[in-house]
C-alpha cells in the first residue's frame, strides 16, 4: 500500500511539474508573439515617419542636383521607401511563423511520462 501511495504522490508531482513547463512554455511562445507584433507596428511606424521625412529631402535634393523632374523624383524616392518598409514586414512575418500556441515539447513530455506510468503500473489482471 505505501508503494502505491508513493507512486500516487510521484504522479501528483510529475504532473505538477509538466503544468508548470506547459505555462512557461506557453509564456515563452506568447512573448515571441508580441515581440514580432511590436517589431511590426514600431516598423511600419519607422517606414511612416521616416518615409515623410526621406520623401521631402530626397525629392528635393534629386530635383536640384540631378535635375530630375519633381515627378520623376517623387518616384525614385517612393521606391525607395517601398523597398525598406517591404523588407520591415518581412522580417517581422517571418519571426511570427516559428510562433505557436501548442506546448509541443510538454506535450510529448507528458505522452512519455503516460506511456512509463502505464508500463510500471501494477496489472489488476488475474
Amino acid at each position: 500500500m505505501g508503494l502505491l501511495m508513493g507512486l500516487v504522490g510521484d504522479v501528483r508531482t510529475l504532473f505538477r511539474q509538466e503544468f508548470q513547463l506547459m505555462r512557461d512554455e506557453f509564456y515563452a511562445e506568447t512573448r515571441k508573439a508580441w515581440q514580432a507584433a511590436v517589431s511590426i507596428g514600431v516598423g511600419i511606424g519607422l517606414v511612416v515617419i521616416g518615409g515623410v521625412f526621406a520623401l521631402m529631402m530626397i525629392v528635393q535634393m534629386l530635383h536640384q542636383f540631378a535635375k530630375l523632374p519633381l515627378w520623376a523624383s517623387y518616384g525614385a524616392t517612393g521606391i525607395i521607401l517601398l523597398a525598406v518598409g517591404s523588407a520591415l514586414v518581412i522580417r517581422a512575418t517571418q519571426a511570427l511563423q516559428d510562433f505557436t500556441v501548442i506546448p509541443r515539447r510538454t506535450l510529448d513530455s507528458m505522452k512519455e511520462d503516460a506511456q512509463w506510468i502505464k508500463d510500471h503500473m501494477p496489472s489488476n489482471k488475474i
